[in-house]
């Protein structure tokens, strides 16, 4: 009889999901995220005859405004008939996540939606999931008009978070942060992972302020603009490491692991007083419930070897400072985080398996990896076995890239998302980092959503047509095609340049082309030849969507205003990769004309290989580099005007005005030797004229 009733409901649970899966049909385009539950009906309503009824919501919230914008259409025929909505929320106060949420049908965040001739209803526990709503009415919209549906819908996990990183390259204007912000909260994201170093004015540090630092006035500010968009700004923190612009300065440096090194020494009473100092600072700032601590990457805590430890093994000091912040934190009411390093970092829990079992009852493990691999269950199998409760981070691989390497974050999303399933992870949180100082955060927007998107639904993102999806919904309907086709050029630009050149393409980017190594790997491979050719192409592909796309008229982009920016920065991208990609190319081809010339060559010989076609002024493989270099600095230095504070600019822009230096001191060199250049001498080297002078 058991056995008959497990049958039976197995059934059902197996017809419910193939309800699920293909009530998506084919005549309506896919939600992001996709619903847990969701049947279309036949026919639709148009816009313009819906009127919402009086309903306890306030009058700004941000779910009603929105609701209000939608649905503010003329009718093209005057009709006096009206097609009410109806908005109703059990809970009005639980706007934002807790410190221990679970998911379920009934969850906070949960919300049904239903479109019906007569009537559309929007109903949620709370405001967050009537938010949640709309986001998804916005979708349903097709040709000024909602089909018929019943939807369904929560979280498959409670905690869905995104973290920027403010310290190690550009630092975010407020604007730029509530921009992410917005996007977050588009694709059903709810937590914001604030992460500073040192960068936070806190009182008493006066020696640590810098122009670009945050104000606790600018948090207040991003804080309060996260709640309305049901967000929850953490203080993502580090108290352990990577505090290398404390322990610069000669007064705190003897409570580093090694002078003027990066990280803290952990039994250092001094060490401790500041840290616990700023703990109690940034839980008093940030009202979230919860505090994330850092603890990643302490690559100082074997090679110091401090005398101050009195012996205590890495591991246990390692496990001591946790216990003694964590606890400080569970006084102050939140609940703390920390980074737990496997197979990645500083291999904390590689090399001391044993801290697992010892780790704070209350602490949450955030175990990371950011590269793409086949699977990724064996991270998180000691977290597992100890009951260490867990939130996986996945990486937007943008920070060492020229461009997102959308592949490979696409594919360490969906693995450790589906790894962490299994793990019984409490959610996700997608991290950008800005390592290399040189990437425009705005390009990886996609991504972000991306990462939302995949914690919110139970199934696997539609990864081929995600960026069409995602255009769609973002993007207007004219252009959006366009948006589509330049995101999936760039992206494969970018894996192919990855492919040809090597990893972290933004070093890449700016590497001499010319050494031997190097020119000889490219050279010699009919493969990375092939490659850079076709990354260019992609790159040039991109480029003339996004063109065609700032071609459509205004009338025709209702939010022109955010469409051109992420236009603007899309097409810098493909013109960097593009650049990158000819100046490899380009340095095998004038390697080649070194090489065409005779042991004695004429003046013809010169005039026409290392004159007319490597050097000219104009229209020459030398003269592209410097035209196209120069041009790049002008509009990467506007583009980081729009995105972040001046702060690091000039770091970042003198790494591309260097590339133009580069090519003239060449393209100078070249025009001495072949002006020097004598009927019966010997051909002038490629070594001879790379050679400073």
């Amino acid at each position: 009889m058991l056995k008959s009733h497990l049958q039976s409901a197995l059934t059902s649970l197996l017809f419910l999901a193939a309800i699920s899966l293909s009530a998506q049909a084919p005549s309506h385009a896919p939600l992001l995220p996709r619903p847990q539950h969701i049947q279309y009906g036949e026919g639709s309503i148009p816009l313009c005859h819906l009127t919402i009824t009086p309903t306890s919501i306030p009058p700004g919230d941000l779910a009603l405004v929105q609701l209000r914008s939608l649905i503010d259409h003329p009718c093209p025929t005057p009709s006096s008939s009206t097609i009410p909505i109806t908005l109703t929320v059990d809970d009005p106060d639980e706007d934002l996540p807790g410190p221990d949420d679970h998911p379920s049908p009934t969850s906070r965040e949960s919300y049904t939606l239903s479109i019906q001739l007569d009537h559309v209803t929007l109903h949620a526990r709370t405001t967050t999931g009537l938010f949640y709503a709309v986001q998804t009415l916005r979708q349903l919209v097709e040709a000024d008009s909602l089909p018929l549906v019943d939807i369904n819908d929560w979280p498959s996990l409670p905690y869905r978070g995104f973290m920027m990183d403010m310290s190690h390259g550009a630092i975010l204007t407020v604007d730029e942060v509530e921009h992410q912000i917005d996007t977050l909260a588009q694709w059903k994201g709810n937590q914001y992972f604030f992460y500073v170093e040192t960068d936070l004015d806190l009182k008493g540090y006066p020696l640590l302020h810098k122009s670009s630092n945050w104000s606790p006035q600018d948090i207040h500010t991003i804080v309060d603009y996260a709640r309305l968009r049901h967000v929850d700004v953490v203080p993502c923190v580090e108290l352990f490491g990577h505090l290398h612009d404390l322990f610069r300065i000669e007064r705190y440096s003897p409570s580093a692991a090694l002078p003027h090194g990066g990280e803290a020494n952990p039994a250092d009473p001094q060490a401790q007083a500041i840290l616990e100092d700023w703990l109690r600072q940034y839980a008093a700032l940030f009202p979230s419930p919860w505090l994330h601590l850092g603890f990643d990457e302490p690559f100082e805590l074997e090679r110091a070897n401090t005398h101050t430890a009195s012996g205590v093994p890495p591991g246990t000091l390692w496990l001591q400072h946790l216990e003694r912040l964590a606890n400080l934190a569970s006084t102050l009411g939140k609940r703390p985080l920390f980074w737990a390093d496997i197979d990645e970092g500083a291999y904390i829990f590689n090399k001391y398996p044993g801290l697992a079992a010892g780790l704070p009852k209350n602490a949450i493990a955030a175990p990371w990896f950011y590269d793409a691999r086949p699977d990724y269950t064996n991270l998180l199998d000691l977290f597992s076995t100890n009951h260490v409760p867990i939130l996986i981070a996945t990486g937007i691989s943008d920070w060492d890239n020229i461009a997102p390497d959308f592949d490979s974050t696409f594919i360490n999303i969906d693995g450790f998302l589906a790894a962490g399933r299994k793990a019984d992870a409490l959610g996700m949180v997608n991290t950008e980092w800005s390592d290399s100082a040189l990437a425009l955060h705005r390009e990886a927007l996609p991504a972000l959503a991306y990462g939302a998107i995949a914690a919110w639904q139970s199934t696997p993102v539609d990864r081929p047509h995600f960026f069409t999806d995602y255009s769609r919904i973002r993007y207007p309907a004219p252009i959006a095609p366009k948006l589509a086709a330049a995101l999936a050029a760039i992206a494969r630009s970018q894996s192919l340049l990855r492919d040809a050149l090597g990893s972290e393409t933004s070093f890449r980017m700016f590497e001499d082309p010319f050494h031997p190594p190097t020119l000889a790997r490219i050279t010699r491979s009919k493969d990375k030849l092939d490659k850079l050719h076709q990354a260019r192409q992609a790159a040039e592909d991109a480029e003339q969507s996004l063109l065609e796309a700032s071609e459509m008229p205004a009338s025709e982009q209702p939010d022109r205003s955010s469409t051109k920016d992420d236009l603007d920065t899309l097409l810098l991208a493909a013109r960097m990769l593009d650049y990158t990609g000819m100046k490899f190319l380009y340095a095998t081809e004038i390697a080649a004309n070194f090489a065409a010339l005779p042991a004695h060559p004429t003046n013809d010989d010169i005039q026409y290989l290392l004159r007319r076609e490597t050097s000219a002024r104009n229209h020459s493989r030398v003269g592209d580099l410097i035209d196209l270099s120069g041009e790049l600095t002008q509009q990467y230095r506007e583009e980081w005007l729009k995105q972040y504070k001046p702060y690091r600019l000039s770091t970042a822009v003198s790494r591309l005005q260097s590339e133009q230096t580069f090519w003239l001191h060449f393209q100078q060199n070249l025009w001495t030797i072949t002006q020097d250049f004598k009927p019966g001498d010997p051909a002038p080297t490629l070594e001879h004229t790379l050679a400073p002078r």
